[in-house]
């Protein structure tokens, strides 16, 4: 039973946390590609 609900509490945690991490690693590469084609004067 402590099995069970050391599972319960761990997977949601694992998948959590690399979504995080590639959601801000998306932003920054959006927020960089922007900036660039900013500076390029495209947008």
């Amino acid at each position: 039973m402590r099995n069970l609900f050391a599972s319960l509490i761990l997977l949601p945690i694992c998948i959590a946390i690399p979504a995080f991490i590639l959601y801000f690693v998306i932003k920054m590469a959006i927020k960089n590609a922007v900036k660039e084609l900013k500076e390029e004067n495209i947008l």
